[in-house]
């Protein structure tokens, strides 16, 4: 059963990605897990071992979310895990800073999406990872 870890400080957020994964069907058997800081996220994660997580990287602090990735590339049990970032900071390189992209990619995500997230791509690239085909209903309402 494919699990999925949705860390964001938001419950609105969480509450529509866990819904928007509801697209893959019921036969998708996934298993969500909700984290609202980035501590919960890097315990969660070590209890039950996802096999995505969804990190929102502006929680309790500008870059929790780039912490808790940090820490779960350190632990030996789950550094294995995808890491993708689900963030509003889309911000460019600038001054000689690195763009948050390049941040999230340094910190160990494995993905960047930016909010609002791009539909079509988030189901698409759910559905590889987890080897889930989309229902052709979904399919065709989307265009995919």
């Amino acid at each position: 059963m494919p699990k999925i870890l949705i860390a964001d400080d938001r419950p609105e957020n969480r509450f529509v990605l866990i819904n928007f994964f509801k697209l893959l069907g019921p036969n998708s058997n996934i298993e969500y897990f909700e984290a609202d800081n980035s501590v919960d996220a890097v315990n969660i994660a070590k209890k039950e071992k996802p096999e995505l997580v969804l990190l929102d990287i502006k929680m309790e602090t500008n870059d929790a979310g780039l912490t808790a990735a940090e820490k779960i590339r350190e632990d030996e049990t789950i550094k294995d895990i995808q890491i993708w970032a689900i963030t509003a900071q889309a911000m460019d390189e600038r001054d000689g800073e690195d763009s948050d992209r390049d941040k999230c990619l340094k910190a160990g995500c494995n993905d960047y999406l930016t909010k609002p997230f791009d539909p079509v791509k988030l189901l698409t690239k759910t559905s590889k990872l987890f080897n889930i085909e989309i229902p052709q209903n979904i399919r065709t309402r989307m265009g995919i």
